[in-house]
């Protein structure tokens, strides 16, 4: 009995091991990456509980934010040599396989093509480009991963809540504390609790705060003070920015292409935020920084310097001043069509009215997941690739010259590294109830208001955007 008892402990042994060896022999035939469990189930949220986000700070008498203000960590910088050495031990079974990137034309552009053929080179893995359009980028890989033919690579572009429809958790193999990734991203673009995008500390397309661009042809030509002279003045402000608008008119040029939301976000939060803990979209409470900006425009408008003209127009060379994002710094950006060496970018005026400029706001660029992505795994390869602005670089000039490169990299990275995120949100509440800023009539009418009107006329669209709040956290909720 005793050895019948052994036998049987034996037996029983011998098939838990073959039962152990017979699943490892069944997942052979799985695409590389293809579910969550293959890359070491969901990253945890504990990993990011030490990085402070800021929702609700509003700027104080003397310019500075209240609140955290937002996560300001010093960030102890990578060699780009080090940042490589993920590449080197890439698993074998992604060599030959595909990555599809669904982009609608910034990260898809001829440049980046070229960046992705280097990476192929290094690793292996192919990269697809599949093309949308930007206004229903959401809705239209719905219908794509709905069918199975899905992209592995979304972009969020300020299109909170929408991209969270066709969005999966990251996996555990994004190591958002390795010090490349930007945990200040991946928090607050979380939801329910779970990781959904990253972006990189070095990213070609980091979440910074907007910048100036200025014709130095109008400038240098005419012997007029630019926006550099007055920053190496220490004098760059609001005021000074009015005055470079102002001397290019004298002369018969137009003033500038001036966006107010630009520069609210230089002295506090706008319209609406994302609380990532609550999973909520909310109101900014105090409409300070927008209504001193939009007083601000429609001074300008008064003394003809702004309103007639937009960033379509700028590359004929002929306006002074742009606020814009440092997308017009690249190669295939907003100003493609005109000669690099005839514009220079510069940082946000620092003050207005006396008073510090140093909330930077930004609006939020973060890259993630797709639901039913194919190739999860080597999607995170690419991404930590393509992330990275010195490998952009090396592969080709994704800038629109040495310039506009340098300044992207020594002043606009190194500035958001160590400075506040506080990441703000617009497109994608207002394409809820079908508006867009700032081209529906609502904001037409706003945007023709004299300065003593626009507190009144600001309080006239409370309602859209109230709306857009309700709107965009009926489909939070729907999801949670």
């Amino acid at each position: 009995m005793i050895m019948n008892k052994k036998i049987i402990r034996l037996l029983s042994l011998m098939l838990a091991v073959f039962l152990c060896l017979s699943a490892v022999g069944c997942g052979k035939g799985k695409e590389a990456g293809n579910t969550a469990s293959d890359n070491g189930g969901e990253l945890d949220m504990a990993d990011l509980d030490d990085i402070d986000i800021s929702l609700d700070g509003t700027v104080s008498d003397d310019g500075t934010s209240s609140g955290s203000g937002g996560s300001k960590n010093p960030v102890k910088e990578i060699d780009a040599k080090d940042r490589l050495s993920v590449f080197d031990n890439i698993p074998k079974k992604l060599r030959g396989t595909s990555v599809t990137f669904a982009h609608w034309g910034d990260e898809g552009g001829e440049e980046y093509v070229k960046v992705a053929k280097e990476f192929t080179k290094l690793t292996g893995i192919n990269v697809k480009w599949e093309l949308y359009s930007e206004r229903t980028y959401a809705a239209d890989i719905a219908i794509k991963v709905a069918s199975n033919k899905g992209p592995d690579i979304i972009v969020l572009c300020d299109s909170i809540p929408q991209i969270f429809k066709v969005a999966q958790p990251l996996t555990s193999i994004f190591d958002i504390n390795d010090g490349f990734w930007d945990p200040r991203v991946t928090k607050a673009t979380s939801f329910n609790g779970k990781a959904y995008f990253v972006n990189s500390y070095y990213s070609p397309y980091a979440p910074t705060t907007p910048i100036v661009v200025y014709n130095k042809k109008i400038f240098n030509d005419n012997g007029l003070t630019s926006p550099v002279d007055y920053i190496n003045q220490n004098n760059w402000t609001w005021e000074t920015f009015k005055q470079c608008m102002l001397d290019a008119k004298k002369l018969g040029f137009y003033g500038g292409v001036l966006d107010p939301r630009d520069m609210a976000l230089t002295m506090g939060p706008v319209f609406m935020t994302y609380n990532s803990a609550a999973g909520r979209v909310e109101r900014v409470k105090n409409n300070d920084a927008i209504l001193k900006s939009m007083k601000f425009f429609a001074e300008c408008k008064a003394e003809g310097l702004v309103g007639n003209y937009y960033i379509a127009q700028w590359p004929a060379g002929n306006i002074a001043m742009l606020t814009t994002d440092h997308y017009a710094l690249k190669r295939n950006g907003y100003l493609k069509d005109m000669k690099a060496s005839d514009y220079g970018a510069v940082k946000m005026p620092t003050s207005y009215g006396g008073v510090p400029c140093n909330y930077s706001g930004s609006s939020c660029r973060a890259y993630g997941i797709a639901q039913k992505a194919k190739n999860v795994e080597g999607a995170y390869y690419f991404l930590r690739y393509f992330l990275d602005v010195d490998n952009c670089n090396n592969a080709t000039n994704i800038f629109g010259n040495k310039e506009m490169q340098k300044f992207y990299t020594q002043e606009v990275l190194a500035n958001y590294k160590n400075q506040n995120y506080n990441m703000s949100i617009l497109k994608g509440p207002l394409l809820l109830v079908n508006h867009e800023w700032p081209h529906t009539d609502s904001f037409k009418e706003l945007y023709s208001s004299s300065s003593e009107q626009m507190a009144v006329a600001l309080s006239k669209v409370d309602n859209v955007f109230d709306g857009a709040v309700t709107e965009s956290n009926k489909v939070l909720d729907s999801l949670k």
